[in-house]
């Protein structure tokens, strides 16, 4: 077990700022709006080679009747009670600007009544004539007691030490010789789900994972941040990466929104497996297939989830499906799964899928096998001379990389080859190497003849 620090406080502390740092990562958004961050982002982080677990959760306001309408924040608050009992021990952060506020002892009433040992981090140090409002926080009475400022890097390596010193003290150093849960047979897939917003994305991840992980909500946009969780089965552990909504650019009203929009899709890169999830009771929009478009552009292996397909009456599901799958014909030989996340239907054919194209995805194949099937391909429909009126010729190929799969085909004149005929290519050996799920990229490549430069260097 590795020991799990709850990072405890108001809105704009610098939570997530220290969560970044501690991380080397930029899992957590950050911004000066308030309740940036709704749920609980989990990331590791090492002190002289021992490993620690740091949970990012939301700011904590008071209650009062007007915010308990609120779903997201009730739900966030939720989230950071269940963070400070699942920790060992919590970093309670304070502003040094702001000083001592009301919701502060707040706060520090809440993680007193947790029982769990604490170290109160006074952040935002470097601003000037701030030494009144310092000293008022030892009015609190704790004994463990760091200034640090997290934005200009002031202090952190006393604040690393002094978790260091409370972690022996605390007795973490048996626990923390187990290594994290990581087994040598465990095959790793993983999988991100990306849509629009309130298409079910976090409520199938649940489903998944059988628990309420990530806050849902009929609210859009209620996820911000991208949540990773893991799902062990069989010896397979699925790591589901939930993403924020996709909106156009024309609705989105916040450089908060913008910056969650472009993290989800900058996440995509470190996935095997996009889930484009779609609601089937809306249909297919333009949105819809401008996501997958750049899915398709980023070349990773994707499968598509209908949901919602539960909110069709039984004598409209045919016309929907023919509807829906007439708007999706530009795909070629890509799984569309109908399922409801609320009723759980469905959800055996979602884990089927992924192995399935995660199979595909790490196939080899030969040079020789791949040249004979492009020569098959040209065989079938030959390539045409174009403008220059002088032949093509595609000589040989080979694969470079897998997931995705990457072949490289060399020949003459490939620079004159159209787009439509790579697009014939890319299914032709889509079929033919019977990987119909898994996405080709294809790169031509030029072969340069050795010996003209040495004829038109050559006198006579």
């Amino acid at each position: 077990m590795i020991p799990i620090i709850a990072l405890i406080g108001q809105s704009n502390v610098g939570k997530s700022s220290l969560f970044n740092l501690l991380t080397k990562s930029k899992n957590s958004l950050i911004s000066k709006s308030h309740q940036t961050t709704r749920d609980i982002n989990y990331g590791y982080f090492l002190i002289k080679n021992n490993q620690f677990c740091i949970a990012d959760t939301a700011g904590i306001s008071f209650f009062r009747k007007e915010e308990k309408k609120n779903i997201i924040q009730t739900e966030s608050y939720k989230k950071t009670k269940i963070a400070i009992q699942k920790s060992n021990f919590i970093i309670f952060i304070v502003d040094a600007y702001i000083g001592i506020t009301k919701l502060d002892y707040f706060i520090l009433k809440k993680i007193r009544k947790s029982n769990k040992p604490f170290i109160l981090l006074i952040n935002k140090i470097d601003r000037t004539n701030l030494n009144d409002k310092i000293i008022d926080f030892y009015n609190f009475g704790i004994k463990n007691i760091c200034k640090i400022s997290v934005l200009h890097r002031i202090g952190i390596n006393k604040f690393l030490k002094k978790i260091h010193l409370f972690w022996k003290k605390l007795n973490f150093s048996k626990l923390n010789n187990i290594p994290l849960i990581k087994k040598k047979n465990n095959i790793k897939i993983k999988i991100c789900f990306i849509g629009k917003t309130n298409v079910g994305k976090s409520t199938i991840i649940n489903k998944l994972l059988n628990y309420n992980r990530i806050i849902t909500s009929s609210i859009p946009g209620t996820t911000r941040d991208s949540i990773t969780e893991s799902l062990t089965i069989n010896n397979i552990e699925y790591v589901l990466t939930d993403t924020a909504g996709i909106i156009k650019k024309n609705k989105q009203h916040s450089f908060l929104e913008y910056i969650s929009i472009k993290k989800s899709f900058n996440i995509i890169k470190f996935n095997h497996i996009i889930v484009i999830v779609i609601d089937a009771y809306i249909g297919v929009c333009a949105q819809d297939l401008s996501i997958i478009n750049k899915i398709i552009n980023f070349g990773c292996p994707f499968f598509i989830l209908l949901n919602k397909w539960d909110l069709i009456a039984l004598d409209k599901k045919k016309i929907i499906k023919s509807i829906i799958y007439n708007r999706l014909r530009f795909i070629k030989n890509v799984a569309i799964i109908t399922i409801s996340a609320l009723y759980k239907i469905g959800f055996k054919k979602i884990l089927k899928q992924i192995k399935i194209i995660y199979k595909e995805s790490l196939s080899t194949f030969s040079s020789s096998y791949l040249t004979k099937i492009v020569n098959q391909a040209v065989m079938q429909h030959p390539l045409s001379m174009g403008a220059t009126g002088k032949i093509i010729r595609l000589k040989y190929a080979h694969c470079v990389n897998k997931n995705p799969i990457l072949i490289i085909i060399h020949g003459t004149r490939t620079q004159y080859i159209s787009l439509t005929y790579k697009k014939y290519l890319m299914h032709f050996l889509q079929q033919a190497l019977h990987i119909p799920n898994t996405p080709i990229q294809i790169y031509f490549k030029n072969n340069i003849n050795p010996y003209i430069s040495k004829n038109n260097n050559t006198n006579y």
